[in-house]
Parts: C-alpha cells; structure tokens; sequence
C-alpha cells in the first residue's frame, strides 16, 4: 500500500468596491491533487480552520479582510470559528446543513453577539435569503451585507456583493475574476506538528484542564470530540457539551486513543485506500496493547503507539528512523522497538494473513484460538468504534 500525504491549496478572489478598489478577498480552499474529491462550501471553513494559523492569515490576507462560506448552523459551534481573529472575516451565511433546533434558536442571538464583538462580520448568502427568509428577517440587524451570484438579492440598508457573471450596475461590491492560487498548506507539516503534541500529552502526566485547553485550539478536534462522544456508542442521558464533560466521560486513556484516530483520519484522508490504511495502523496498535500481559514491563499506552507506528515506515518508503524523527517521536518510545521481547510480539503483526501464523503462536505459548477469540475481536472492536 502507497500512501501520498494530501495539501490543501488556498486560494482568494479580488473583492473591489464601486470605485474600483480592493476592499477584500472571497476565500476558497481545495485539496491539490486532481484526484481527490473538491472540498464542499459546507464544509470550507471546517478545512480552514483545521489548516489555519496567523502566517497563514497573514500571506492570504494582509491588512484585509476575508469573507468565507458558513452554514448558519455552524454558528452554534463556537469552537469551530473562535480559533478566527474575528476583525479579518465576514462569514458568508449558507443555508444550514440541517435544520436548527429550537433550543439553537433561542441561544442565537447572544451567539451572533459574540461573534460581533469579536468583530466579525455578516453577510447573507443568496440561497440563505431564498431558502430561510424567515431566518434572515429574524437575524437582519447582524447582517451588513448580501451575497448573489443569480438574483442578487437586497435587503434594506444592507450592502450587495455580486459574484455572479451578469452583475447588477448598482451593485457595492463585485467579485473580479477567478481564483487565485494563495498558498499550499502540506498536511504533512501539519501533522508533524499535531502529532507531536499528542505524543508529548500522551507521555506526560497531564490534567484534564491542560487537555482541554489543549483540544480547544484544534476546532476538529473540538467538533469530532463532541459528535464521538454524543454517538449512539456511548449511553448517557443528556447531552455532553464541555470538552471538560467529554474528557471525564471518556477517560484520559480512551480520549488519547480518540485523538490519535481523529489525527490520522483528518490528516490521511477518506477515500477508501486511506481510511484502510488507518484501520490496519489502528488495528495494529490495538492488537499489540492487547498482548500487555506478556509485556507487562511496557505500559498499555505505549504498547499503543508502538503498534500504531509500527509499519508505518514500510507503508511510506522510508527508513524507521528518517520516520521516527520526522514525527518527533519520543527517544524512549523509539528505543523500545530495539527490545527483544517486544519484537517477538511485534512479529505476530508481520504475519497477520500468513499460514504461518498459527505455529508463531504456539512458540509464543498462545493458543490460536485464544488470540482469535481474544486479541484479534479486542482490535477489531476497538477499531470499528472509532472509526464508526
């Protein structure tokens, strides 16, 4: 198996005004590569927020401002847009991804609020005024522009930007040309850095504060958090809110695990050819905890990422150590893969899917049935409930 590392390429529009002056940028964000499916305008500032940092905003803004595509129920998700420097934005509201409940409804006022202090901006997409009119009337005083692109909607004392191909003559704002490629973000510096966060976490006797403040400036990570731990999977009575809630709820060493699944799958990828290959490094690193009792001396955590990063060189075509230090793995933890106990263990991975697995096995004094009944369903289970 041949895995490429994604990069996402940001991309901008020249905004001008009436006279003829750049004023600020629509945003855009794709994945590079002609061969992976476009990012949607749902889910734009999701893949923006999980790229962004301040060198970022600074090479695609300057001292301008951005407007980016939002679903208006994505406002209730605070911790997706705080991780903005609200004063650069105008958050371009879209139809929502499903329909607001009444308990988002009645917290929304105080939520645009929020983001107005923080000095945002709003304006109202098109296909929003068309499809939730009521929507718009009810939240119009925080809106300062429309955005059209057919109709060109307009809106009393609102101001209108015109993206479309026959702009009106009294528009305020027209949208010039296509995009421009801005920057490219590799996903592999990205998880050199993310990873090695988590690793340090995971080797460090950390709090549950330090964890969630931790967690809070990764958005992705805050959102998947929540949807995990709010899944059907676990049975809890009220709804879990908190990053703090979650953590308690999950416990330190369920969540390191959850963090470990949610980077590999942001950073690897969707398609079927990556999410096989973060179930077999997933797969991998729960099978290895599961033989702890015949290596009691490495803790379970360990075990873990052991497992976990493993074959990952071999997947990548590189030698182990030009891996190990490109993710800045710990020196002990990469030490221990010298531990001859450890490599008879780590063996049983090699031949996973071979005849001779099931004589290896026996050598080790584990009954093939045990192991399959045990070790391999322990795995199996664990990956199909954070991959759910």
């Amino acid at each position: 198996m041949e895995i490429k590392l994604s990069s996402f390429i940001f991309k901008r529009m020249n905004v001008r005004d009436s006279e003829g002056d750049i004023v600020f940028f629509r945003l855009w964000v794709d994945r590079w590569e002609e061969d992976r499916e476009p990012v949607s305008r749902e889910s734009l500032v999701l893949h923006f927020v999980a790229n962004y940092s301040p060198e970022m905003e600074e090479k695609l803004l300057g001292h301008r401002r951005g407007l980016i595509d939002v679903p208006v129920d994505m406002i209730v998700s605070r911790s997706v847009l705080d991780i903005l420097d609200g004063t650069k934005f105008i958050l371009n509201l879209l139809p929502p991804r499903k329909a607001l409940t009444a308990k988002h409804r009645k917290v929304m006022d105080s939520l645009f609020d929020h983001y107005v202090s923080d000095g945002f901006l709003f304006s109202a997409h098109e296909d929003l005024i068309r499809s939730e009119p009521e929507f718009v009337e009810e939240y119009e005083e925080f809106i300062t522009y429309t955005y059209g692109y057919e109709e060109y909607p307009r809106l009393e004392g609102k101001l209108l930007i015109a993206c479309g191909s026959l702009p009106p003559e009294d528009y305020d704002f027209i949208c010039e040309g296509e995009f421009e490629d801005v920057l490219i973000v590799s996903s592999l510096k990205h998880a050199q850095a993310t990873v090695s966060k988590l690793i340090s976490m995971i080797s460090e006797d950390v709090s549950v504060e330090s964890l969630a403040e931790t967690i809070k400036g990764d958005p992705a990570l805050v959102t998947k958090l929540l949807q995990y731990v709010n899944s059907p999977l676990f049975p809890h009575r009220k709804e879990i809110e908190s990053i703090t809630s979650a953590i308690n709820y999950l416990g330190l060493e369920n969540l390191k695990k959850f963090l470990i699944a949610v980077w590999m799958s942001q950073f690897f990828g969707q398609d079927p050819s990556f999410m096989e290959f973060i179930r077999r490094m997933l797969f991998n690193a729960f099978l290895l905890e599961s033989l702890h009792k015949y290596l009691g001396k490495i803790p379970k955590d360990k075990l873990f990422l052991l497992g976990l990063f493993y074959k990952m060189p071999d997947v990548f075509g590189v030698r182990p150590h030009v891996l190990y230090e490109s993710l800045q793995l710990p020196e002990e933890l990469v030490e221990l893969y010298k531990d001859e106990e450890l490599q008879k263990y780590l063996k049983i991975i090699d031949l996973l899917e071979t005849p001779d697995l099931e004589d290896y096995l026996r050598s080790l004094g584990i009954e093939p049935s045990s192991f399959e009944e045990k070790n391999l369903k322990y795995a199996q289970e664990n990956v199909s409930m954070l991959l759910a």
